[in-house]
């Protein structure tokens, strides 16, 4: 009877060890993640910020980003300047991302956890990624290299560049243009 238990307890182990390695290579972003985080480790080699606006403008819900990074001054951007604060937060993004570009280092990615729309990876370099998607999976939200998060730290300081400015969001669009 104890040998009946052990092979069963055995067996149960197997198949739920193999279920879990089949959940993590079934994760339904897996080609897009692939994609993005070749995009950025090129960004990488590249070495230059505008590599890095071109891979998050591929990859990355950057008008919703910029949005968001407004926060509680979205409602001030004057609607005639949404384009240009679009594009200097896409330039400001790609020099910020340059800033980090040996965090993006590498030559493959690998999944590490896929749990809806947060999808954990792992650079060939050891660097943790961690991704949330929109969009069905197809845009990044936001990023975290490092536990620091891409959108929440952009809104934190533009929110910053904005407060020290009494409320003007305009100081901000000038700030970005420097």
């Amino acid at each position: 009877m104890k040998k009946i238990l052990s092979a069963l307890w055995i067996t149960t182990a197997f198949v739920v060890a193999s279920e879990a390695k089949a959940k993590a290579n079934t994760c339904p972003a897996d080609a897009f993640i692939q994609s993005a985080g070749a995009a950025f480790m090129s960004a990488s080699r590249a070495g230059s910020p505008g590599a890095f606006t071109s891979a998050a403008s591929r990859f990355a819900d950057l008008n919703s980003i910029a949005i968001f990074a407004l926060g509680p001054y979205r409602a001030d951007l004057p609607k005639g300047r949404e384009g240009e604060y679009v594009n200097l937060t896409k330039k400001f993004m790609g020099q910020f991302m340059f800033q980090y570009a040996s965090k993006f280092s590498g030559n493959s990615i690998v999944i590490t956890s896929c749990n809806g729309n947060v999808i954990g990876a792992k650079l060939s370099t050891g660097q943790s990624l961690t991704f949330r998607l929109r969009g069905g999976g197809k845009r990044i939200e936001d990023v975290s290299v490092s536990g620091i998060w891409l959108a929440q730290t952009l809104r934190s300081k533009f929110v910053g560049v904005i407060r020290n400015n009494n409320g003007d969001v305009g100081a901000l669009l000038s700030w970005l243009g420097n």
